[in-house]
């Protein structure tokens, strides 16, 4: 691990010279003034942002522009109550993505630990507790075996520390460190670091560096930079704003222009124009999505999996690669002795007992093995047994000795890297050899290795006479369930890459045994990737299963490789340095046992810290996905029939069958139930069978988009032929305009039943039992169609007389014979979608 040195004006690299009070520590005026020029002791957090501006982003949807438009229209042609119906919508649904966004906040910040963590510090002489945050450059700080580093510092006394540095280096073994001699130069045996955990010894160090000057600080510090892209859903909505403005513009300025042409007067026709607007607007539409992401969130969150943003929910269906680590998320993320071989059985155990702190995952394993023996109980062994010396484990040395007296008997006991220990066990060659060979087919398998050794004491600092013991293999299963939740990715088109620090030949059968690595498939290491630019680095990545060998600040590589292909990647990482390529990847995921800094970073937490929640979570999204297709395309057939009707009555030069405040009815108050409810359609069978959908596909079908086209003219052309009857026959145009209200908002409640599907007939579609909400969003729905001919108030504010038993007959007919051509022209269409 290569550190830059701290940046603060402390002495951070060189040892403090012989005069300097070690013991003494800073003055509490020091402590003021330094405080006050280097500030708190805190890493950058991700600003939380305040209630007033989630509720302001509210008002930054496409959708929301085209309806401020129209109650702009509407203000300006002094149609105040039209105004006011219009911005309530706006208000209303604002309110509502506010309150939920702000709940997934909250729900996310109960989650983080609140713990406020002290440091053993000597100020004036004197040692005491203080909170972490006030910790200064200079400061003496004691450290002590299973404390967090509490900032960047150099070492000046240290008695057998060893520190864990995975946060930083994503390596989990034990680094020695050492005492800054007076007047030497620092090197990284002596500097620890912001964040890192003492597992060995005690030491005093003194502060070079606090909040963002720390390691850790300037990690967190760089995730400010990055600007995050649009979510696939952004990108969906403002296109489908974009394509629904313009037809509304040609719509509304055709209206203008044949009226005015035709001897209307100009106030009439923008009037006309702004019921135009307004019909052709599905103001319905903007609550569903929300309120469809929403219970996408708690999906997820019953399938463990807390999502922090609301439109990731969305973005997580449309994941086309997803990089995960290994231990913890594919694997268990504890290690267990799966192989032994040995020599001397009774000294093997002793080995793993007496030549171990308990320290990582390794020793952990050793301990529980010894402990399921029955002819021996560690700690009984461990309490009669005193530690003289030790020489710990450290990547450079790969070997740990530990010097013991049991039973009135001084032994060294030998355990690390098989190859290492052999070398300083006496062997025949041929046994040697044997034993190596025995290495190469386990190490073969992907299995983590250990030799044992020991011998009668002699000083630690000779690294040879030791007798051979055991060899001893171990491995991290495989979570449950995690093979199965591969194939449904790869079933689903998506890419899974595994990218872990573990050994090449380890990555290679664990990305084998879940079904990664396939004939023709790379696995590159990190020194494979050093040797390569960005550009050839894309071009493997795509051929790529597993990484191995990789350093956290790759990951971030290898997410920028995937996006220059134009992949919408999730990755998956736990660490500080993994917060980067969090940031960057299209969906961050971390484990729930993830550091804060990467949690910040993260769009999704996995509870479980399982990869079966990530393609679950995916699942559920392309379900949003494919829900918010249907609602828009629901609305849009409401819409659009009424476009088509306003404008044929308009070029027909009969009066507007509908008025503003009709439409806004039968929008949001017949149908604003029933859009949102049709957005909580259960999972329909095939989803996971289809590939991922590409950023640039519309949100509308060819299916969808041809249904709409089928429903809004059919529709249309019953609602003028009734009008038609009721205001030519009748002369009556309020009547015409009630019986085409009334003909609107009854069709809406019954063809929705086909939209429940867009992949097959109504017929096969799930059980109405697993959407009740729907069933009663339809009776809601035909209720408040059915009372305003009831209410006197209502009939004079939408302009509607009371319609007789046949007339409603009428009215039920049509709706009924439309549901019916709907699901022969849904068939139709299949039919040829699959011929083609």
């Amino acid at each position: 691990m290569t550190m830059e040195t701290p940046g603060q004006e402390a002495p951070g690299n060189t040892a403090p010279a012989p005069g300097h009070q070690r013991l003494a520590g800073l003055t509490a005026a020091e402590v003021l003034e330094r405080r006050q020029r280097y500030g708190e002791n805190q890493l950058p957090e991700e600003k939380r942002v305040s209630a007033w501006t989630i509720l302001i982003n509210q008002f930054k949807s496409p959708l929301v522009y085209i309806i401020l438009a129209a109650a702009l229209v509407s203000l300006i042609a002094r149609e105040y109550s039209d105004f006011a119906i219009i911005m309530a919508v706006v208000v209303i649904d604002a309110i509502l993505g506010s309150v939920q966004e702000y709940q997934a906040e909250r729900t996310y910040t109960a989650l983080k630990g609140l713990l406020k963590p002290a440091a053993t510090v000597i100020r004036d002489g004197v040692r005491s507790e203080v909170p972490v945050s006030e910790l200064v450059p200079d400061d003496l700080i004691v450290l002590t075996a299973g404390e967090k580093v509490p900032a960047d510092g150099l070492l000046l006394e240290a008695t057998k520390v060893a520190v864990e540095e995975a946060i930083l280096t994503g390596e989990s073994e034990p680094v020695a460190k050492a005492a800054l001699p007076d007047q030497a130069a620092a090197t990284e045996a002596h500097r620890v670091f912001m964040g890192t955990t003492v597992l060995t010894g005690r030491g005093l160090m003194t502060v070079t560096g606090t909040g963002t000057h720390t390691e850790l600080g300037k990690i967190a510090s760089s995730l400010h930079e990055h600007v995050e892209d649009e979510t696939p859903l952004q990108v969906r909505l403002e296109a489908f704003s974009r394509t629904l403005t313009r037809i509304v513009a040609v719509f509304t300025l055709a209206i203008l222009a044949v009226g005015l042409r035709m001897g209307h007067g100009f106030l009439e026709m923008l009037r006309t124009s702004i019921i135009l607007a307004v019909a052709a607007v599905p103001e319905g539409l903007l609550i569903a999505v929300t309120v469809i992401l929403v219970v996408g969130m708690r999906k997820i969150l019953k399938r463990n999996g807390l999502v922090k943003k609301l439109l990731a929910v969305e973005t997580l269906g449309s994941v086309t690669v997803i990089c995960t680590d290994k231990t913890g998320t594919l694997t268990e993320g504890r290690m267990r002795v799966t192989r032994t071989e040995l020599e001397d059985s009774q000294r093997a155990l002793e080995t793993m007992v007496l030549c171990n702190n308990l320290e990582g995952p390794l020793e952990l394993a050793l301990w529980e093995y010894a402990s399921a023996q029955p002819e021996l109980k560690p700690q009984e062994l461990v309490d009669r047994s005193t530690r003289v010396a030790e020489e710990l484990f450290s990547s450079e040395t790969k070997f740990m000795t530990a010097h013991t007296v049991l039973d009135g008997q001084a032994n060294d006991y030998l355990k690390g890297a098989p190859e290492i220990v052999l070398g300083m066990c006496d062997l025949s060659d041929q046994r040697r050899v044997e034993i190596l060979g025995q290495v190469d087919q386990w190490a073969g398998e992907g299995l983590r290795l250990l030799g044992l050794a020991y011998r009668e004491h002699r000083n630690l600092d000779i690294h040879t006479g030791y007798h051979w013991l055991a060899l001893v293999a171990m491995e991290d299963p495989l979570r449950e369930g995690v093979v199965d939740a591969v194939r449904v990715a790869q079933h689903a088109g998506i890419q899974v890459k595994m990218i872990t620090g573990d050994y090449r030949r380890t990555a290679d059968r664990i990305g084998r045994m879940i079904g990664l690595v396939r004939d023709g498939d790379l696995v590159l290491e990190g020194a494979d990737l050093a040797a390569m630019d960005d550009a050839e680095l894309a071009r493997q990545v795509p051929h790529t299963a597993v990484f191995a060998r990789i350093k956290p600040q790759d990951k971030l590589r290898i997410v920028r490789a995937l996006q220059s292909s134009n992949e919408i990647t999730a990755m998956i990482g736990d660490g500080v340095n993994d917060a980067p390529a969090l940031k960057r990847a299209n969906i961050g995921v971390v484990v729930g046992t993830a550091t804060d800094v990467a949690r910040e970073s993260a769009d999704l937490i996995l509870l479980d810290s399982n990869f079966r929640t990530v393609v679950a979570a995916v699942e559920e999204g392309r379900t949003i996905f494919e829900n918010i297709r249907k609602v828009v395309a629901y609305t849009l057939s409401n819409s659009f029939a009424e476009v088509i009707t306003i404008f044929t009555a308009m070029i027909l030069g009969w009066p507007t069958p509908l008025t503003v405040a009709q439409i806004l009815w039968i929008h949001l108050i017949c149908d604003g139930p029933s859009d949102i409810v049709l957005g909580f359609e259960p999972k329909e069978e095939g989803i996971m069978d289809e590939k991922p959908k590409s950023i640039q596909e519309p949100i509308l079908t060819r299916l969808s988009a041809s249904l709409i086209g089928f429903i809004s003219i059919a529709s249309a052309v019953f609602a003028l032929t009734l009008f038609r009857h009721f205001w030519a026959v009748h002369g009556d145009a309020v009547e015409g305009r009630s019986i085409v209200f009334a003909s609107f908002a009854i069709n809406s409640m019954i063809y929705i039943f086909a939209y429940r599907s867009l992949r097959r007939s109504m017929l096969h579609t799930a059980p109405l039992s697993q959407n009740k909400a729907l069933i009663l969003a339809v009776i809601g729905g035909l209720i408040t169609a059915l009372l305003p001919f009831s209410v006197p108030a209502l009939q004079r504010l939408l302009g509607i007389v009371p319609l007789t038993v046949d007339e409603w007959a009428l009215v039920g007919g049509c709706a009924v014979s439309l549901l019916a051509a709907v699901e022969v022209a849904k068939i139709i269409s299949l039919r040829i979608h699959h011929q083609a």
